[in-house]
């Protein structure tokens, strides 16, 4: 007997359906203002992955200011979008400035207006702190008036006035014989004289303070602050922290590199300045390469000068207006 055949019933195939792969999406591309060219230029950097970010940080010679939170803040921002939308890798170094002009002259003063108020210069008796307090509003009150910044200017006003008012009223308590009042309104003086005292100070003594552990102790103090300043504010720490007095060695060779190729000078206190006038007419070099409409600007250069480099660097018979 036969087997019987099987009947297969031929389902109709299915065609393969065409693969749509998935579209690259384009990355975002960043933009930035140039500043050589006044115009936004497509952001590339040397690595296509990571992008290594130099910040200046704070001078320390003081607590931080709403200034400082305003830069920092704006940074962060700035920092966070290219790391979190843009997926950069970012390495991100500040310098701290722990040595600088405006740090060694704080640092002596409040040295010397600790040595002061402790009895150091003497028995602090009632009629000394009126008269080395009048003594010092005398010489500040011409730094008020050479002052130019009209907002300095009305700060340095106001100091002033607030000294007056205290001297007067301890003159008023010593006058009525009231123990208590008076040695409450000695102190009370003392802490609103303190920056005119401490720059009256300066002006006598700084060439006794001689102690660098004076200076450091000072930088510190507010390197420290300012970093918990930033922390409360939650701005993202740097990558790599570093220090001015980290890399005094290379500062010395860089600067005597400059001296021996000409562009620098020693003046008779030891300072080195850059030698603008030789720097210009130098063929190599072009100054004022960002902004060209600048040069020559003497004004504004002597302004940027206070603020930078510092009131010690200002006013040397030795150098020329530009140089610094």
């Amino acid at each position: 007997m036969e087997p019987k055949q099987k009947t297969i019933m031929l389902v109709g195939r299915r065609p393969q359906k065409a693969w749509n792969p998935p579209a690259a999406e384009t990355p975002p591309q960043l933009y930035l203002y140039n500043s050589f060219t006044r115009k936004k230029e497509l952001f590339v950097p040397l690595n296509p992955k990571q992008v290594k970010w130099y910040i200046c940080g704070p001078t320390v010679y003081d607590s931080s200011h709403i200034g400082h939170a305003r830069a920092y803040l704006s940074f962060d921002i700035l920092r966070r979008v290219l790391q979190d939308y843009f997926g950069y890798d970012i390495q991100y170094i500040m310098n701290i400035t722990d040595i600088d002009d405006k740090i060694i002259k704080r640092a002596r003063q409040l040295y010397l207006l600790e040595n002061y108020t402790s009895g150091e210069f003497g028995e602090l008796s009632i009629t000394k702190v009126i008269k080395d307090t009048l003594s010092a509003l005398d010489k500040f009150k011409n730094k008020c008036i050479d002052e130019t910044d009209p907002d300095k200017k009305n700060m340095l006003a106001d100091m002033c006035a607030g000294v007056n008012v205290a001297v007067k009223k301890l003159e008023c308590s010593l006058l009525q014989s009231e123990q208590q009042e008076t040695e409450k309104s000695k102190n009370e003086l003392l802490h609103a004289a303190k920056d005119v005292l401490s720059d009256w100070l300066d002006s006598l003594y700084k060439h006794t303070v001689n102690d660098l552990a004076v200076f450091d102790r000072l930088a510190k103090k507010y390197e420290n602050e300012f970093l918990c300043d930033m922390a409360s504010l939650n701005v993202l720490p740097p990558t790599v922290l570093t220090r001015v007095s980290e890399y005094i060695p290379e500062i010395i060779a860089y600067v005597e590199k400059i001296i021996d190729n000409g562009y620098g000078y020693v003046t008779k206190d030891g300072s080195v300045y850059f030698d603008t006038v030789k720097f210009d007419n130098s063929e190599k070099h072009s100054y004022c390469k960002l902004v060209p409409e600048a040069f020559a600007d003497n004004e504004q250069l002597m302004k940027n000068m206070r603020e930078s480099e510092g009131d010690l660097s200002m006013g040397n018979l030795e150098v020329r207006i530009n140089d610094l």
